[in-house]
């Protein structure tokens, strides 16, 4: 028997079930991945800036820690709970490639960074604050595109430009204080993560009314 060749309407309407399957995986309040991370970095973030503006104790820092801590068990226990919910669609596949390897940058470039910091350069750790508004915000501007969906790929770039700019504020010699940088950071995840899984929740929502 031949394999029946799609017709150009019926491969658009494919991909769109795609998208949309996709979509509602997003939106679904147990498969909520990336909500769980911009939740966990946007508190913790939240938590290092009060106690580090409050006592002004460099070991709060350690606070930063709690996001792997915290989020790979998370990870894991909500991974598991999708792939229960059935097959996974070819962009359901695209999109954790994306993340995965969002994931292993992190973890490479973390390990970058105790190295320098044993080699006497602690300041090295400014790396991850551009990892979390370039990388993430590339990887948030993907799945944006992938899902087509405009407020993810706002989000993205938004934090894409908010990086180069502290990049470019610390080749200038500007201060990367606390009181500026964190608020930035805290908002740029809540435009990659939060606000578009509210967005397309509301879409979701108004389509099956």
């Amino acid at each position: 028997m031949e394999d029946k060749k799609l017709t150009p309407q019926e491969s658009m309407e494919l991909i769109a079930s795609m998208i949309q399957n996709t979509k509602r995986r997003v939106a679904s309040p147990d498969l909520r991945i990336s909500v769980m991370w911009g939740v966990l970095v946007i508190v913790t973030a939240a938590a290092a800036w009060a106690l580090l503006s409050t006592t002004h104790n460099p070991w709060y820092n350690f606070v930063w820690f709690a996001i792997p801590l915290i989020g790979i068990p998370a990870n894991i226990i909500l991974k598991g709970n999708r792939e229960k919910r059935g097959a996974k669609t070819y962009l359901d596949t695209v999109s954790e490639g994306v993340w995965k390897c969002v994931g292993y940058i992190a973890i490479g470039l973390t390990i970058a960074c105790f190295i320098a910091q044993e080699c006497g350069y602690p300041s090295a750790w400014l790396a991850m604050f551009y990892y979390a508004f370039i990388v993430v915000g590339f990887g948030a501007a993907v799945s944006g595109l992938l899902l087509r969906e405009n407020s993810y790929l706002f989000g993205g770039l938004f934090s894409i430009f908010a990086g180069f700019a502290i990049i470019i504020c610390s080749l200038c010699q500007v201060p990367l204080l606390y009181s500026w940088v964190v608020p930035l950071y805290i908002l740029c995840f809540l435009l990659m993560f939060i606000v578009p899984a509210f967005i397309i929740s509301r879409k979701i929502k108004a389509e099956t009314k």
